[in-house]
């Protein structure tokens, strides 16, 4: 299968630069998070709300399975996707894996503003945002290393974060 999952904290980009890179390689795009919403009939704050995170990760790797069986796709994963159960083995075996690291500073900035619709981060001040993001990046940079492919976003434009990844999406199709 030619596919590529974008895995990364959220806040790195996945979403944006994975419509970018399927548009720029002619691949279809996937929003894994908002194929979950799909799936369940509900935002991701109300999965949360009312059924809790292990629901919602059940939900999130029943749409994990489901998008792993289209071909010419790349999937922006949700933050923590790869990272429950066996999903990065599984993400591994069913295409081409692209880590968007950032460092926690360039992380806290971009979801400073996003504090009021994320369930992980609501209310945190930014002293408490960049110690939440600090200690979950290091619980989960173990996954997120494990992709193909390592790609530096800190202060990098989407665009040339596209570009950087051309080369892969072309490699992948040939």
């Amino acid at each position: 299968m030619s596919n590529i999952f974008l895995v990364g904290f959220m806040g790195c980009g996945k979403s944006t630069i994975g419509r970018k890179l399927a548009t720029a390689g002619g691949y279809n795009f996937v929003d894994l998070d908002q194929r979950v919403c799909e799936l369940a009939g509900a935002t991701i704050p109300e999965i949360f709300a009312t059924q809790g995170e292990e629901a919602f990760r059940v939900w999130e790797r029943k749409a994990l399975e489901e998008v792993a069986q289209r071909d010419n796709v790349v999937v922006a994963t949700g933050g923590g996707a790869p990272c429950c159960g066996d999903n990065m083995d599984f993400i591994l075996a069913h295409g081409k894996a692209v880590y968007l690291k950032m460092s926690a500073t360039a992380l806290q900035q971009r979801l400073l503003h996003a504090r009021a619709v994320r369930p992980k981060i609501v209310g945190k001040s930014p002293e408490e945002l960049l110690a939440y993001i600090e200690e979950l990046l290091a619980q989960r940079e173990p996954f997120y290393s494990r992709a193909n492919v390592v790609v530096n976003c800190n202060d990098v434009s989407p665009g040339v974060v596209v570009g950087r990844l051309k080369y892969l999406t072309r490699r992948i199709k040939n």
